[in-house]
């Protein structure tokens, strides 16, 4: 011990000589500025604060790699603008973690099922799916010990979701659906404590409550994300969030949970209700819950995809139900204002089970 602070004296020693007569001949060469700089390049106080300012408490952040303007963040980053003026938002459908996933996922880790996809999600400037489940402490309802699974449709995820899920580049998930509320309030309230405690952003709420959307500022654009469960009451509830968020200058992204499942084409209803939320103030529509990919539009200039069918379900019964898109938003600030310019749309598949596919890539412009 005595040895090491003989040795830290030293080299302390060292530098302030070295700054002080540093210091003298920079300014002998007028180098004030330069002074500055030098002072810039010295380490921070222990404790300092170092963070942005966020909005929500964190415990234990796991950082990300962030899209920098003119840089390069990954080997794929080139499929996305990276100016001032554009963002980048990737959605995925239904991400559920009990049952057979949670099988797999516990004999060979989380990670893998978004091996393919994680240079996708991370590249974003935001990446989103909706999280078909509650995560908290409860024994499994559908993965027993012995191994089996049950037909039983109240799912829990392992408390290690939120983490496998950041560590796949996904920063941000909706709460707003059927599934999420399978514990009871107390479920809920423990899956955000858990999502907390990671970093995850999230929104919306099984029962459409109000004021649940998350804001995020990125790259010149307030992008709000609101949930919708369309199998509870509180669609009002929705749509006026929508327009106060519009009104307060968001660009505003709503994911409804709704339709039927299975079915391939959506319904008047759900077209009529996109309509609504349109007419409120969103800017863009992405849906989930029949489990199957269905049609899309643009309404007044709005996307809407009305299911993007499975991200990541152990549902193996059709080649549908092993089909899913994920959408990457393409938004730009121009004379027209913010708006979705184009959607580049990819098919994944979850066919090999033990891990999400990446196939066909299509781009659709307005």
């Amino acid at each position: 011990m005595k040895k090491h602070s003989r040795t830290s004296t030293t080299i302390t020693i060292i530098v302030t000589v070295f700054l002080g007569w540093g210091g003298l001949w920079l300014m002998s060469q007028g180098g004030v500025a330069a002074l500055h700089e030098v002072a810039a390049l010295s380490v921070p106080s222990v404790g300092a604060d170092l963070s942005a300012s966020v909005s929500e408490p964190v415990s234990a952040p796991i950082l990300l790699p962030t899209t920098v303007t003119g840089q390069a963040t990954s080997s794929t980053s080139s499929e996305f603008s990276s100016r001032a003026d554009s963002l980048t938002v990737i959605i995925g459908g239904d991400a559920m973690f009990d049952r057979n996933v949670r099988k797999i996922g516990e004999s060979g880790g989380y990670d893998q099922f978004f091996s393919d996809l994680s240079s996708l999600f991370h590249v974003a400037d935001i990446s989103v799916v909706n999280l078909e489940g509650p995560v908290t402490t409860n024994l499994s309802k559908t993965l027993l010990p012995n191994g089996k699974t049950t037909k039983e449709l109240v799912f829990t995820f392992a408390t290690t979701t939120p983490e496998a899920l950041i560590r796949a580049g996904i920063s941000v998930v909706s709460l707003a659906n059927n599934h999420t509320d399978n514990f009871g309030g107390a479920g809920f309230q423990e899956t955000k404590r858990w999502l907390d405690a990671s970093g995850m952003k999230y929104f919306g709420s099984p029962w459409n409550s109000s004021s649940t959307e998350a804001v995020i500022d990125r790259g010149g654009f307030h992008v709000a994300f609101v949930g919708y469960n369309a199998f509870q009451s509180g669609f009002d509830r929705i749509t006026a969030d929508v327009s106060r968020l519009s009104a307060e200058g968001d660009f505003v992204i709503v994911m409804p949970h709704w339709g039927e499942e299975y079915a391939k084409t959506h319904s008047a209803k759900m077209e009529s209700q996109a309509s609504a939320l349109i007419a409120a103030g969103a800017k863009a529509i992405i849906g989930s819950n029949p489990h199957v990919i269905e049609d899309h539009q643009w309404i007044s200039g709005v996307p809407v995809f009305y299911s993007l069918g499975n991200l990541l379900f152990d549902q193996y019964f059709s080649a549908e139900v092993m089909k899913g898109n994920i959408v990457a938003l393409h938004l730009v600030g121009d004379t027209k204002g913010q708006r979705v310019d184009s959607v580049t749309i990819y098919e994944v598949s979850t066919a090999t089970k033990s891990k999400v596919t990446l196939s066909a890539t299509t781009v659709e412009e307005q």
